[in-house]
């Protein structure tokens, strides 16, 4: 069983294997930071930056930490389906070969699983690699005045404690299973039928359920702000709502989004986009779901900004650590950036015969690179505004009446957002060139 996952793994492509082990590495490494904090006493014996070292703020760093697994999870979801008709036509072989549901299902585990398996060891080797480069400082007396002593140096992973053995092995154990349980998921079509691969049903279109986890999150904003003095256990879990539900409300936005466009348009590309996004809105939506949540915290950042404008504070503290967020959030939007481009690939692979026969009819290349642009663009920008709306203003409206300055700086960061996103979009399907170009060619006309 496991030699055939790894022949199989070698069929899907070393670009993928290597995909699957960084998502999972980078889970694993950003779960052992988390461990790492909640190892560390209250009263750390090291120099740490103060986010770390305050008791008060390190577990909102920990929850910020454990947000940022959310992109690379979500592009683990989309590399694991990278090929997916591909992928089927293989397990469909062997279904018709005589495997039963349970070796398929057990195969695909596998064929996940072993990436995951060795990307969470080499997330072990980038943690160690972090602490020691952004290891803390060890101090004689931790006690000054305020309980703990903090210093400007970016110190952020703490060295005086580790994860304990068993912390690692389920840190890594968990990171592998959730490799698995997507890997055994991703072709369940094939373990129903052998024959599922040839018949396209039509799935009903997405709920918009997240909805009520936004609606949720602001009706209890008044509650979170009033405990948040008390426990800071009240403004995480909302942050946690929100965030849950704009992830969740991306498949109905892309649904929504291409019924809207394929109505009003007269181009093309962007009719083209709008009937993908008709016909398979969840894979699109999960794809650009990450956009959405990287601009509602980006949002509340900006809001969070205007407001120490508007108040006059301007201690380094909160200059650093905006300047940490903004950074963290940049990349979160890069491998965001990764998963609408392993998205883009994953729709040329599985319609190359329809984009094939486009070109055979004279559609130029141009419009067919300008549909995939336009399918990206239809969910994540509308996402990436209501995200970033909703976090400025409703952080914003905290701070009672602002400056024209905190205003305009409000107005910026809305700008600046969209404009990143859209360039984010721009950048993933160039990346995505050259597949466009083979899924073009007149050979993918032939029948197999």
């Amino acid at each position: 069983m496991i030699r055939l996952a790894v022949t199989l793994n070698r069929a899907g492509g070393w670009p993928r294997m290597a995909l699957l082990g960084s998502c999972t590495a980078l889970v694993c490494t950003l779960l052992l930071l988390v461990v790492s904090l909640a190892r560390l006493p209250e009263s750390p014996d090291e120099l740490l930056f103060n986010l770390v070292a305050d008791h008060g703020t390190r577990g909102g760093t920990a929850f910020a930490m454990g947000l940022l697994t959310l992109p690379p999870l979500l592009l683990l979801y989309q590399a694991v389906r990278l090929g997916t008709a591909a992928r089927d036509r293989r397990l469909a072989a062997l279904r018709l070969a005589g495997a039963t549901p349970g070796e398929v299902r057990r195969l695909g585990a596998f064929e996940v699983g072993i990436p995951a398996l060795a990307g969470s060891l080499g997330g072990i080797a980038l943690y160690w690699l972090l602490r020691q480069v952004l290891g803390g400082t060890p101090v004689e007396q931790s006690f000054e005045g305020n309980g703990f002593v903090a210093t400007p140096e970016l110190k952020l992973v703490p060295t005086s404690v580790a994860p304990l053995w068993w912390d690692v092995l389920v840190v890594v154990i968990g990171t592998t299973l959730v490799g698995v349980v997507v890997g055994a998921r991703a072709s369940r079509g094939v373990i129903v039928t052998p024959l599922g691969v040839s018949r396209r049903q039509a799935s009903a279109p997405p709920r918009p359920w997240g909805l009520l986890l936004l609606l949720g999150a602001v009706a209890l904003l008044p509650v979170a702000i009033t405990f948040a003095a008390d426990s800071p256990l009240a403004p995480i879990g909302l942050i946690a709502v929100a965030v849950l539900g704009v992830i969740s409300l991306a498949p109905w936005a892309a649904y929504r989004a291409g019924r809207f466009a394929e109505t009003r348009t007269a181009s093309p590309a962007v009719l083209l986009a709008a009937r993908r996004l008709v016909a398979e809105p969840r894979p699109a939506g999960r794809a650009a779901a990450a956009v959405g949540a990287i601009a509602l915290i980006a949002g509340g950042g900006t809001a969070l900004v205007a407001i120490l404008v508007a108040t006059e504070n301007t201690d380094s503290f909160y200059v650093v650590s905006l300047a940490l967020a903004a950074s963290a959030l940049l990349l979160a939007l890069l491998v965001a950036t990764g998963s609408l481009a392993v998205h883009s690939v994953e729709s040329l692979l599985d319609r190359k015969r329809s984009v094939a026969s486009l070109a055979a009819m004279g559609m130029p290349l141009d419009v067919l690179e300008s549909a995939q642009r336009w399918e990206a663009r239809l969910v994540a920008m509308p996402m990436a505004t209501a995200g970033v709306l909703l976090g400025s203003i409703t952080l914003g409206a905290l701070g009672g009446d602002l400056a024209p300055v905190s205003l305009s700086i409000l107005a910026a960061g809305v700008v600046a957002t969209l404009g990143l996103v859209w360039l984010a979009i721009s950048v993933a399907v160039r990346v995505t060139r050259p597949w466009a170009v083979r899924a073009a060619s007149a050979g993918n006309l032939r029948t197999e």
